[in-house]
């Protein structure tokens, strides 16, 4: 009778060859959670970004004729646009139409330079009219204008955020 000690050649490899597998599904599923970790954050990130976008705006004048302090425009004068005055950085613009049709990257001077960069930003100011219950868009001026804020996250290739808003003319 012939005694056996050891393992052969071929049942060598075939453990080998096993756990190579294994430990290349392991890796995979590791550097796959690795590539993702800083996703949330980003996610948080962007959050945080159009909040202070939206803050910044809504800080502002409902229309250029409204007076310091606030108070009621005449819905004559209610307009949505740039006036020449404004110039084409952000941080000089003094009401909330002045935003509409921005469309620009953030953290650069003309373009909040107060908030991180990374992101691309559109925004639309629109007339708007509250009814029932809700938020339509006017085609006429009123007393509300609807401001909505659309951010693309350069580093999440394929999210974007949307938030809206409405500010009234008191």
């Amino acid at each position: 009778m012939r005694r056996s000690d050891g393992f052969t050649l071929i049942e060598l490899t075939a453990t080998i060859i096993v756990l190579l597998i294994g430990v290349m599904g392991v890796g995979i599923i590791y550097f796959n959670t690795v590539g993702h970790s800083a996703e949330p954050y980003l996610r948080q990130q962007a959050k945080a970004t159009i909040k202070q976008i939206m803050t910044d705006i809504m800080s502002k004048k409902f229309d250029n004729d409204t007076p310091d302090g606030g108070g009621v425009v005449p819905l004559s004068e209610v307009n949505i646009g740039r006036e020449k005055n404004d110039g084409s950085f952000t941080q000089d613009f003094d009401d909330v139409d002045d935003f509409s049709g921005l469309n620009c990257d953030t953290g650069v001077n003309t373009c909040f330079p107060d908030v991180p960069s990374g992101f691309h930003v559109k925004i639309n100011v629109s007339y708007a009219d509250l009814q029932n219950g809700g938020v339509v868009k006017a085609k006429n001026p009123n007393n509300f204008k609807l401001i909505t804020i659309t951010l693309y996250s350069k580093a999440l290739k394929h999210e974007e955020y949307t938030v809206e808003a409405v500010k009234g003319n008191y």
